[in-house]
């Protein structure tokens, strides 16, 4: 992969509910059945599991989300103690039994200048959080005290509800209110100073991921699904310490799971990236980012023999470094790879792993990209290579 992977980002965005859909209908090992109902800017996917999303802003009037539901304004001018609400109700329109929670959208921002001449973004000054309710709450002070457990600073992409929430065939959830708001603990430091700039959230939205639950059953259990992806979105900072775990299914264009900028990871996860018109990369790693991999299964799904498709990439000045799990990409020239022109810079060190038809001692892509600690070596077996201590 030569040129950036950010410069596909609007292309790869557009085709990947398209995508989605052809890999769920056809089936793969690695694809679990799941469905998402979104609002704001993004769609409404429909794979074969069927989840339908209602919301409300009184707990009277009730309406079904669409591609175009606005929940939250564009246009609101945040200040502290500005909060708004939203009522959800989540309906298994389908006939299999689904587990679902709530997470933010991949919104836009334009960020502000403040009093002391530094730029910001409002998303880092504002909260979200999720509870049950039977009725409205009846002023501002309920709505922030009933999130106290589940609330936390807004992100893309990022679950804000506390748990899975399960539902029957035909089922249909309580009442969850979402609260959005700014604290009045916030101070200049979010006090937008130029007027010719409009520090904003552009497109806010709510996704309802769904996957499968264990409750039908074949002709053992009802455990068949037990390993079913637990989070169906992108993994994606820019900055502080992260530990990724769980099961991960999502689009893999930018890199199922992604660290930017200053961003520190520990991954020990299985995560399967789905295609998205030329990229599944498992793990992508760009600025000055860390990513630590100490376990897992990363694999791809849905990529055509004919795309070659990297697995684990890493840019810019980034560093990622492997000590377990198992890799296997479709192209396996391609499991670990470094953008061409920062070879040297972006480095991906290898102490532990197994990897199929793919040796990290003698990495098909080019120099200065791939490298095995010099305390280790590589054991085949078969189609797989093992990186062992000496």
């Amino acid at each position: 992969m030569n040129e950036s992977t950010k410069t596909k980002k609007a292309l790869r965005g557009s085709l990947f509910a398209l995508f989605l859909c052809i890999i769920l209908l056809i089936g793969t090992t690695f694809a679990w059945f799941t469905d998402t109902a979104s609002t704001g800017v993004n769609k409404i996917q429909a794979g074969n599991l069927d989840v339908e999303l209602e919301y409300s802003h009184d707990m009277v009037n009730w309406q079904a989300a669409n591609k175009n539901t606005q929940m939250f304004n564009d246009d609101t001018l945040w200040e502290p103690g500005h909060t708004e609400v939203v009522y959800l109700r989540v309906k298994n329109a389908g006939n299999l039994a689904l587990k679902y929670n709530i997470a933010t959208n991949s919104y836009d921002m334009e960020r502000g200048k403040n009093a002391a001449d530094k730029f910001f973004y409002i998303d880092q000054y504002l909260k979200i959080g999720t509870a049950q309710t039977d009725t409205a709450f009846a002023n501002r002070e309920e709505a922030i005290a009933a999130i106290a457990d589940t609330e936390k600073t807004i992100a893309k992409e990022t679950p804000i509800s506390k748990d899975w929430t399960v539902l029957k065939a035909g089922e249909k959830s309580a009442p969850t209110a979402v609260v959005l708001y700014m604290p009045t603990t916030v101070g200049n430091e979010a006090n937008n100073v130029q007027s010719w700039r409009k520090p904003s959230l552009k497109g806010l939205g709510l996704v309802v991921n769904a996957t499968q639950a264990t409750v039908e059953s074949d002709s053992f259990n009802n455990t068949y699904d037990e390993n079913a992806a637990t989070t169906l979105s992108t993994v994606s900072y820019s900055s502080g310490q992260h530990n990724i775990t769980g099961k991960i299914q999502a689009n893999g264009g930018f890199g199922a799971v992604q660290a930017e900028g200053t961003a520190q990871f520990t991954i020990d996860a299985d995560v399967y990236a789905v295609y998205n018109s030329g990229g599944a990369m498992a793990v992508e790693a760009g600025g000055t980012s860390k990513v630590i991999i100490n376990g897992g299964d990363f694999r791809q799904v849905g990529v055509p023999k004919d795309d070659p498709c990297d697995l684990i990439y890493a840019t810019e000045n980034a560093t990622i470094e492997i000590n377990g799990g198992t890799f296997k990409a479709v192209t396996p020239d391609n499991t670990l790879n470094v953008q061409d022109i920062d070879r040297g810079n972006a480095r991906i060190i290898v102490k532990g792993g197994s990897f199929y038809k793919y040796d990290p001692s003698n990495p098909a892509m080019g120099p200065n990209e791939v490298f095995l600690d010099d305390n280790y070596k590589v054991v085949q077996d078969g189609d797989w290579y093992k990186v062992v201590h000496k």
